[in-house]
């Protein structure tokens, strides 16, 4: 039987360290390697910088002034 371990730096499977949070890592590990990924930081970066620039987030960080 063999495992598959796409953990980065020192946080392996057999390793000193174990995670908290095995379901989140396995979802961060396997979005890193989907291509998707390649998307998701340009795509996010573009939705973050449109919600800054409606009119409803400029009124309320005008009105939060």
């Amino acid at each position: 039987m063999s495992i598959l371990s796409l953990h980065h730096s020192d946080r392996g499977l057999h390793g000193d360290i174990h995670t908290l949070h095995p379901v989140r890592d396995f979802v961060a590990d396997w979005l890193e390697a989907t291509p998707a990924a390649i998307l998701l930081r340009p795509v996010g970066a573009f939705l973050t910088e449109w919600v800054k620039s409606t009119p409803a987030v400029i009124l309320f960080r005008s009105l939060h002034r």
